[in-house]
């Protein structure tokens, strides 16, 4: 049974997904797409380390990053910064990949407000592991955003746009129906 300890805490999370992968996964040994994620992945380590954020997990193509601080307009600016800061290294990372194989982008979702936030402990038979993480609307439509944009684009959540105006120049997209989500949101 898992023992969870986690505490209501404004947070940002973002997701950021590698715009390709699975096509590329198909067209390369197992061993080039290990390559390919770690080097990725390993260059968006230190944006990720020097706006402040925490890596909750990795799945395949996908990060979780989740930015917390006392102040959450200053976590929504760190979130928006690291992903830009991602943005800006991929271009050099497609050039050196890609050759023959087609684009390699990033797509990113980033949103802000109230989430679960802390470590879970999951105990089964085999032992125990311990995950640090966000749950709840916030991580899920963080999730949605990353998955709706074109490979290079950032988008964000209304919350994260409100916190982040006047520091980034911000385009709406308009209104979009997020997967699970009931309502419509402008991104």
């Amino acid at each position: 049974t898992p023992e969870l300890e986690k505490k209501e805490q404004d947070v940002s999370v973002l997701f950021v997904d590698i715009s390709g992968y699975a096509r590329l996964s198909e067209l390369l040994p197992r061993e080039d797409m290990n390559l390919i994620i770690e080097c990725y992945f390993s260059s968006f380590l230190d944006c990720i380390h020097s706006n402040g954020g925490d890596i909750n997990e990795t799945a395949g193509d996908g990060l979780m990053v989740i930015f917390a601080d006392a102040d959450p307009q200053h976590h929504a600016r760190k979130a928006v910064q690291a992903a830009l800061e991602m943005v800006q290294r991929v271009a050099p990372l497609d050039t050196q990949i890609q050759g023959a194989l087609g684009p390699i982008s990033v797509r990113i979702g980033i949103n802000s407000g109230l989430a679960l936030v802390g470590p879970t402990k999951l105990q089964g038979a085999t032992g125990t592991r311990w995950t640090y993480t966000a749950s709840g609307s916030v991580t899920n439509i963080a999730a949605r955003l990353a998955t709706l944009g074109e490979g290079g684009m950032v988008l964000v959540g209304p919350e994260t746009a409100q916190r982040i105006a006047g520091r980034f120049h911000m385009q709406e997209i308009g209104p979009r129906q997020l997967k699970n989500i009931s309502e419509e949101m402008l991104v």
